[in-house]
């Protein structure tokens, strides 16, 4: 919803009458949703899909400790001010809890249409053409074209990775990043093997994973990566860094191998077991589909479903703490 205007919102509700009110924005949005949540006596869930921290892959040298602490005194003062909070994984509600979020906390995923990602359906051939993919093996990263997602180290590890075979690295997206890492892909030698494919639609996107051998993915940040959850459904292996939300979706050893953040030595070495191993390829990818699974989006609107018939009981009989709306100047 694109208004911010709290009379607009006002209106909105009115007309809609809304049992809960429900934000995945953490900002003015969201505020305004809150202080309409407690004038019009409903509760109020948030949905968080970020931490702190990733705010310090934009600073440089420039006060990234002293800034990531204020982002995470206000996220956690944010959180608090709501009757029910979701995240996206253990790891990343274990991070909020570990540093005050008080209220309770569900875990639900973004969840994914697995009647699309899904190991068959054809069209390899015509995305191939059509983006002129270079040969077999490709290695494939999809996101935002950022610094937070790392993937330089992606393109540092295809120098080790070509030493000893060819293999190719499809980035898929758009960022302001691409200026750097297109750079840093001269420097190192490796325009041949890596190779920017910029905006990919959508529609194209699950025969451009089904055409590709492995899922590769640095960032450090992941509160749950759906282009991680995706390359699952499609029936890919993985290689990843191990942090944050990303070893609950990779099982070292079982779908793929988790490595030492920042290290693209190690990326390489874990990409070139699996490369090399088309048994060891197969079997990874079938454990993939099954990790995939609960993510559905069937699964996924249940959860909602059941949160939001439990939240509006309990708010109804009485078994929320009074609650308060920033900048009301109660407590």
């Amino acid at each position: 919803i694109p208004h911010v205007n709290q009379r607009e919102l006002e209106k909105i509700a009115s007309e809609f009458r809304p049992d809960i009110l429900h934000t995945h924005e953490s900002a003015l949005m969201a505020m305004q949703l809150l202080r309409l949540g407690r004038s019009a006596g409903l509760p109020v869930v948030a949905t968080c899909h970020y931490v702190p921290g990733f705010v310090t892959h934009y600073l440089g040298l420039v006060g990234p400790l002293l800034v990531e602490a204020i982002a995470w005194n206000y996220s956690i003062w944010f959180f608090n001010h709501f009757d029910r909070a979701v995240f996206d994984s253990l790891a990343h509600r274990s991070l909020f809890a570990e540093r005050g979020l008080q209220v309770p906390a569900t875990i639900i995923s973004c969840g994914l249409d697995t009647g699309r990602y899904c190991p068959r359906g054809g069209r390899e051939e015509e995305v191939e053409q059509r983006y002129r993919l270079p040969p077999r093996p490709r290695l494939l990263f999809t996101s935002r074209l950022a610094r937070d997602k790392k993937i330089d180290v992606l393109i540092r590890s295809m120098v080790h990775i070509c030493a000893q075979q060819e293999a190719h690295l499809l980035l898929v997206g758009r960022g302001d990043d691409r200026p750097r890492l297109e750079g840093l892909t001269g420097e190192l030698g490796m325009e041949r093997f890596v190779h920017f494919l910029g905006f990919v639609p959508e529609e194209d996107m699950p025969a451009l994973y089904r055409a590709c051998d492995l899922f590769v993915i640095a960032s450090t940040c992941e509160v749950l990566s759906i282009p991680t959850l995706q390359a699952l459904a499609t029936g890919l292996p993985v290689v990843a860094a191990d942090a944050l939300a990303l070893p609950e979706l990779v099982y070292n050893g079982v779908n793929g191998f988790l490595v030492p953040p920042d290290d693209p030595r190690a990326m390489a070495q874990a990409a070139l077991t699996i490369l090399g191993d088309p048994g060891l390829a197969e079997r990874m990818g079938q454990a993939s589909l099954a990790i995939a699974e609960p993510h559905t989006e069937a699964h996924t609107f249940d959860l909602y479903d059941e949160l939001y018939r439990r939240t509006i009981e309990d708010w109804r009989a009485g078994l929320y703490p009074a609650a308060r709306a920033p900048g009301d100047g109660r407590g």
